[in-house]
């Protein structure tokens, strides 16, 4: 170690000073070749990845959505149905106030559909009947002699009204149509209808 040679001291500390200088920086370099580049601190990570950008806080404007239509139902869409007896309007008639005796009253029977809609009504003689009183007294029935159970459905629309016209013969009459049954005499009558269960408003009919 100690200087050794014809050169002064000096040069040779100087020449130890630079080889362990030297000496030096490899070992550095060495270390940070070695555990330097694997440290996680420097190292060479991966491509950071590309954040994806967060949907617009501007909402998109819906596309109208179609109003609903309304089809009108057409008339074949509703069958109509039977006519309840508070649809139904029975009237009867004589077509004339004052008869003489013995003539042929002719009498008409009136069934009107008062409801709000079409409906179906049985108007057929076996539903229809029209009657002849005198107080509490039947006088005549058009089921005393022609009894029936004949049907006739039809249609009855808003309104719309059947007739069946018939003549009284001016003779009493009674179930099961006895022969000889006397004329009505003079007096006050009433005019009674009936269709089905609902039975009309008196009208008035005189004989003299």
């Amino acid at each position: 170690m100690w200087p050794v040679g014809p050169e002064p001291p000096g040069v040779y500390w100087r020449r130890r000073v630079i080889v362990l200088v030297v000496l030096l920086l490899i070992l550095v370099l060495l270390w940070w070749l070695i555990f330097g580049r694997s440290s996680g601190g420097g190292g060479d990570a991966g491509p950071e990845p590309t954040p994806t950008p967060a949907p617009t806080s501007q909402s998109a404007s819906p596309s109208p959505e179609p109003a609903p239509t309304s089809a009108s139902p057409s008339p074949t869409d509703t069958k109509p149905v039977e006519c309840l007896d508070e649809n139904i309007l029975v009237e009867a008639s004589a077509e004339e106030a004052i008869y003489p005796v013995g003539s042929t009253p002719t009498l008409t029977l009136t069934v009107t559909n008062i409801g709000t809609f079409a409906c179906k009504r049985d108007i057929g003689p076996g539903a229809n009947e029209l009657q002849i009183t005198s107080g509490d007294w039947r006088v005549w029935s058009s089921d005393d002699c022609n009894p029936s159970e004949e049907k006739d459905i039809i249609t009855l629309d808003r309104g719309e009204a059947f007739q069946t016209q018939l003549a009284w013969d001016g003779y009493l009459s009674e179930v099961g149509c006895p022969p000889d049954m006397p004329m009505a005499e003079a007096g006050e009558y009433t005019v009674l209808g009936r269709n089905g269960a609902i039975v009309s408003a008196p009208s008035a009919l005189r004989l003299e």
